[in-house]
């Protein structure tokens, strides 16, 4: 088909898209954050000349997606509470109820907080939360090193200091009692890799997925030794998959005893938050 417009070559991208079941809108995504525009924009430029350059890029991104390729990995970047971060294979795509556990930490510290951000990955947490609170003080904390020089990147992106430290969990963390720890730890069962979409099973670092025990191992862990990192009175903020909550709040229960803890339902009302208040 010919392709002379920027709609054009949408409707050919959704061809080549829809029998791999891969949704138009990754096209369009890669379409807006290549040209700097907003999806109103992309609207008003539907009709517009595509230039040949532009057709090219386009084309070969689509073929791309054709591969189960995150559109967040094709382009480097991802949005998260606004904000725009690079992103690559090293760490794992931001996703929108993440921005959640954020807002509860701000809630919470509507001034300045001290926290550690565990297994940080590209740093939405831990720096959004500098970013929104200039006065926090923030250590973020990775195993892998590839995945803290992306959030080193997004860190000057962002102009924001925090202190950067590899580590197993908190390991090579001095122990200085701090507000709060909050992770996004891997929680998913390698059980349930075959309802996981082929995106994310093809592209998206193993390391930060999966854990074993039923996803519940490295829960089990942080539970050891994160009390000696929390101030009495400090918060633990965790997000864990949908059917975990029970799992979970056993889990507590039997290693935080003395804790007092608040679930939370995401926007899609699946229970998937955690707020661990320490004695």
């Amino acid at each position: 088909m010919a392709i002379n417009t920027y709609q054009e070559a949408l409707d050919w991208a959704s061809l080549l898209l829809a029998p791999h079941q891969i949704p138009i809108e990754d096209a369009a995504y890669v379409l807006e954050v290549r040209q700097n525009w907003t999806p109103t924009q992309r609207q008003l430029h539907r009709n517009d000349a595509i230039d040949a350059a532009v057709l090219t890029q386009f084309q070969a991104d689509v073929n791309r997606l054709v591969q189960h390729e995150p559109a967040q990995y094709i382009v480097g970047q991802a949005p998260f509470f606004g904000r725009w971060f690079d992103v690559s294979p090293a760490v794992l795509i931001p996703r929108f109820e993440t921005e959640e556990l954020v807002a509860w930490v701000l809630d919470d510290y509507p001034t300045s907080a001290r926290g550690i951000d565990v297994g940080t990955g590209s740093g939405v947490i831990g720096l959004t939360l500098l970013a929104e609170r200039p006065q926090f003080e923030m250590t973020l904390v990775d195993v892998s090193p590839a995945a803290l020089a992306v959030a080193k990147r997004n860190a000057a992106m962002l102009e924001v200091t925090p202190t950067l430290r590899q580590s197993d969990l908190l390991t090579q963390v001095p122990d200085e009692p701090v507000d709060f720890v909050i992770a996004n730890l891997p929680y998913i069962d390698r059980a349930e890799m075959t309802v996981m979409d082929e995106s994310t099973k093809q592209f998206e670092p193993e390391l930060a997925l999966y854990a074993e025990n039923h996803g519940l191992a490295l829960f089990i862990r942080l539970f050891e030794t994160v009390q000696a990192y929390v101030k009495p009175g400090g918060h633990v903020y965790l997000e864990f998959g949908y059917q975990q909550q029970p799992a979970l709040a056993r889990m507590i229960a039997l290693q935080l005893p003395a804790a007092l803890v608040e679930f939370r339902r995401d926007m899609a009302g699946q229970p998937r938050m955690v707020k661990i208040t320490l004695d």
